[in-house]
């Protein structure tokens, strides 16, 4: 058994982030004990018998007075059928402990096909208010990539989220939704509603259950879902902003980063000759396939299917 609940209130604790939960997690594996038998522990005997530091004693005590407040938002995510993946769990994406390292998840709240998460990926992202030209570059990549059974990437927003997500699971493909809130706030968009299939898309949030929408959030969520990425591809970008510095994060996590190249540029994609010039993405350009113009993703395509 799990016992989630324990792990839950634990992350809720002021002060315990990722790396503190490691460290837990680490003083239990040795003596082979479990989450609950530490919430049995009095702050001297964690101490005294894990060697665990003041502040993690204190942290734990406080969570365990926590825990009747956790089971309530626990059931809830139990009814709507939402999972949690642990940190040490197999089932957790070893990509995110491998770039991300201390700052991972310690969990993810997730809905859907769960395996997805061992799926190869590329990150499909780009403005809500995407231009015209974008959007169709939008539909083009996420066929490609399907075709290529390669699993899309996205956030859940309007614009380019919404085209990349319904065009993939309309060409029978499959999609990773990150959300930057909690699943309480989660209100699935009318235009997945049709095509949408637990099987074919899994959402993800590494936020607890009532987690609001903030800034922050979002751009957590954007290292989040390139994290998860082999390759990330940015349709438009402004020359500020969340989509920007989710090309700066594929940059820093060494991730291989592309962005579309156009003749004119649109206002929605002013940032891209600069993720170009200053960042080193890749540019990808179009070519014709059957008739119509398409976005050339071999490259990308090839650094999903053989890259690290």
């Amino acid at each position: 058994m799990k016992h989630d609940k324990y792990w839950m209130a634990l992350e809720q604790v002021k002060g315990v982030g990722p790396a503190a939960m490691r460290e837990i997690y680490d003083a239990l594996k040795g003596p082979g004990l479990s989450i609950v038998d530490l919430f049995s522990l009095s702050p001297e005997e964690m101490r005294a018998e894990l060697s665990l530091r003041d502040p993690i004693a204190s942290a734990i005590d406080a969570a365990r007075g926590r825990l009747p407040l956790v089971e309530d938002e626990y059931f809830t995510l139990i009814d709507a059928g939402i999972e949690i993946v642990l940190f040490f769990e197999e089932s957790y994406p070893e990509r995110l402990a491998r770039l991300l390292k201390n700052e991972a998840p310690s969990m993810l709240y997730v809905y859907g096909n769960r395996s997805l998460l061992r799926e190869k990926g590329a990150a499909v992202l780009g403005e809500k208010s995407i231009s015209e030209k974008g959007e169709l570059v939008t539909y083009r990549a996420a066929q490609e990539l399907v075709r290529h059974r390669i699993t899309v990437i996205s956030g859940l927003a309007r614009g380019t989220d919404m085209i990349a997500h319904r065009v993939a699971l309309e060409s029978g493909g499959e999609t990773i939704g990150v959300l930057p809130y909690g699943f309480s706030q989660l209100k699935m968009p009318d235009s997945l509603k049709e095509v949408y299939n637990p099987d074919s898309m899994l959402l993800v949030s590494a936020f607890g259950f009532p987690a609001e929408y903030s800034t922050f959030n979002a751009f957590r969520r954007n290292r989040l879902a390139c994290a998860l990425s082999k390759a990330v591809y940015i349709v438009e970008s402004p020359a500020e902003g969340g989509i920007f510095e989710a090309a700066k994060s594929a940059k820093t996590l060494g991730i291989p980063l592309y962005t579309t190249e156009y003749a004119e540029y649109p206002g929605t994609a002013a940032g891209n000759p600069a993720l170009m010039r200053d960042l080193g993405a890749q540019a990808v350009r179009g070519r014709l396939v059957n008739n119509a113009l398409s976005p050339n993703l071999d490259r990308l395509i090839a650094d999903v299917k053989f890259g690290d």
